[in-house]
């Protein structure tokens, strides 16, 4: 298997409704595609892989048109031409370029999330693969490399399995008392047992939202609260006693990502759950999370972090350190970021909160011929077939297609040009 060409573009996708939190408002969304092709080199047969990435400045410092240009300059040169042996062989060697840019430790997990993406949908797709199956033997290969297989193998219901589905949470943004009232209304209507809520510094206000959605969402959902780094440490102290009587499950990202020593402390003083968010943009992010104690939940959103092969060894760090996962996702994800979440939490799973999947809710028009949107009660099955398992819509695609700076740039290898 031969990487022929990688081209990258951006689209832009408007939204039904606008989405806010503390750092950002927006009613649409600026991503990058990722489309690669890849050929066999003993058949000559071609296959396509599609991968998305929704950068976001205040997440981790990149645009959609720095993004874009990471991908032509650095990227695309160094996978434009290279050969895999195996399915497991693209993965190892994904893993080390990863390692070979810096990204373990540098914050650029949107522009290689969509590169990496395409490189394992059209691998998978030459392969007969699906996405989530791939992942798993990569486990497995881990395991045994470990020496935790045979132990593992011993013991019944142990060893890795794949989901056949996912169940997702519910979102709220910022929005108005009325607006709340009927979102919380639609969420219980369709059977959310976990909702998060948008908070920010107008306490007494976010205090009756929280009311509001006890109420309506009753005693036995789970509440969770997401501050996007709005807090003091002092601040979040106190909201947290204020919030008690509302039975809130957790508190995501309450200060700055550079606040160490608040989540620190946050993690050790508060009985709720921490989730560490804009602190966990790299593999060394989560390392030093956990060597400090900064957070008792991982919020792991896959164009954030670097794609789906660190999502799922951040996974692993965060799982024996006895740190809890949660799939998080960025706002304006299409369908196929929202197929390569559901494979990462139907091969990780059970995870303690799945976002996303919100497509057909959100977004005025998707990218595939699949409806990759949850169903009632936040369900939602893993895509059959390879790949990442959805069909993309060159139709569709073309019609959300935008021109910005370096966008539609493409590196092809000479043998394919």
């Amino acid at each position: 298997m031969k990487i022929i060409s990688i081209k990258a573009f951006a689209i832009k996708l408007p939204f039904r409704f606008s989405f806010g939190h503390s750092l950002a408002s927006r009613n649409s969304s600026l991503n990058v595609v990722v489309k690669v092709d890849l050929e066999d080199e003993t058949t000559g047969r071609r296959v396509v892989g599609y991968g998305e990435s929704v950068p976001r400045d205040y997440v981790t410092g990149e645009t959609t048109e720095g993004a874009l240009k990471t991908i032509r300059e650095e990227y695309a040169p160094k996978l434009t031409g290279l050969s895999f042996s195996s399915p497991l062989d693209a993965m190892v060697q994904l893993r080390e370029m990863f390692g070979s840019f810096l990204l373990t430790e540098k914050p650029k997990g949107a522009s290689w999330c969509a590169v990496e993406l395409a490189v394992l949908d059209a691998v998978a797709r030459s392969n007969n693969l699906s996405v989530a199956s791939l992942l798993s033997m990569n486990d497995m290969v881990r395991l045994s490399q470990s020496g935790a297989l045979p132990k593992l193998m011993s013991e019944p219901n142990s060893l890795p399995t794949i989901s056949s589905y996912v169940t997702y949470g519910g979102v709220v943004p910022f929005s108005g008392k009325y607006s709340l009232y009927a979102m919380l209304l639609f969420f219980k209507f369709y059977g959310f047992k976990t909702v998060k809520i948008k908070v920010g510094r107008d306490w007494e206000v976010d205090l009756e939202r929280l009311k509001m959605a006890r109420k309506i969402m009753g005693e036995e959902c789970i509440l969770r609260i997401d501050a996007n780094c709005a807090w003091t440490v002092e601040e979040t102290l106190y909201f947290a006693e204020k919030m008690r009587e509302y039975n809130i499950t957790s508190i995501e990202q309450p200060v700055r990502p550079e606040d160490l020593a608040g989540m620190q402390r946050l993690t050790r003083e508060l009985p709720e759950t921490v989730v560490a968010d804009e602190s966990l943009l790299t593999l060394k992010d989560a390392k030093t999370l956990i060597d400090v104690k900064g957070a008792s939940a991982f919020n792991i959103r896959l164009s954030k972090v670097g794609g789906l092969i660190a999502a799922c060894e951040m996974a692993d760090m965060a799982r024996a350190a006895g740190i809890g996962c949660l799939l998080g996702a960025q706002v304006g994800e299409s369908a196929i970021l929202s197929a390569a979440g559901r494979a990462f939490a139907c091969v990780k799973g059970p995870l303690d909160n799945c976002e996303g999947s919100f497509n057909r809710f959100l977004l005025k028009s998707d990218l595939s011929v699949e409806d990759t949107t949850m169903k009632q009660g936040g369900k939602a099955f893993l895509p059959e077939g390879p790949g990442l398992g959805i069909t993309v819509d060159e139709n569709k695609l073309r019609r959300v297609f935008v021109k910005v700076p370096d966008t539609a740039v493409s590196y092809v290898h000479a043998a394919g040009a």
